[in-house]
C-alpha cells in the first residue's frame, strides 16, 4: 500500500480533528456533538429507530476496521491506542445521543457524561481497553457511550427535558 493509502487511513481514523494539537478526544466528541445539534437545528428527526441503530453499528464497524489498518500500518506510530484515533469516540458520543430529539441541556449532559467515563474509565470501560487490537480501541468508547446514555436518560426521565 501507499503513502496515499495511509493518508486515507490517518484522515478516516482522525476525522481529521484528531490530528490537532491538545485533546484529541474531545474534539472527535465535540465534532459529533456539533453534528447531531447541526441535524436537530435543521429539522431533522430524533436519534431513534432503525436507521439510527444501523447508522451507529454502521460506524462502529468502520471504526473497528479502521482502527485495524491504522495500527497494523503504524500510521500513528507504535501506540497500542493512539489518541490521534477519534473515530472511537465518534462512535461512542452517537450511543449517548441516542433517543435526543431536541437541543438543549440533554445534549451537552450527555457530551459531559461520555468525556467523564471516556477519561475515568470505570469498569468494565477500563478494562475494555486490554481487547487485542482494534477491539481495545473502540470497545472502551462504546461502553463510555452506554454508560453516558443510561445516565443522560436518567436524568431526562427525572428532570424532564
Amino acid at each position: 500500500m501507499s503513502a496515499k493509502t495511509d493518508t486515507a487511513i490517518k484522515l478516516t481514523a482522525s476525522l481529521g480533528v484528531g490530528l490537532l494539537p491538545g485533546a484529541p478526544g474531545t474534539y472527535g466528541s465535540l465534532a459529533t456533538l456539533g453534528l447531531a445539534a447541526a441535524w436537530l437545528a435543521l429539522g431533522g428527526g430524533a436519534f431513534v429507530g432503525l436507521g439510527y441503530w444501523l447508522g451507529v453499528l454502521g460506524l462502529s464497524a468502520l471504526a473497528v476496521a479502521v482502527s485495524r489498518a491504522a495500527l497494523a500500518r503504524g500510521v500513528f506510530g507504535p501506540s497500542a491506542d493512539p489518541s490521534a484515533i477519534v473515530i472511537d469516540e465518534a462512535a461512542g458520543m452517537l450511543l449517548a445521543l441516542a433517543w435526543s430529539d431536541r437541543l438543549g441541556w440533554p445534549l451537552l449532559m450527555a457530551f459531559a457524561a461520555f468525556r467523564l467515563f471516556d477519561i475515568a474509565k470505570p469498569w468494565p470501560v477500563g478494562w475494555s481497553q486490554s481487547l487485542p487490537g482494534a477491539w481495545g480501541v473502540v470497545v472502551d468508547d462504546l461502553l463510555a457511550g452506554l454508560y453516558a446514555l443510561a445516565v443522560t436518560r436518567l436524568a431526562v426521565g427525572w428532570l424532564g427535558g
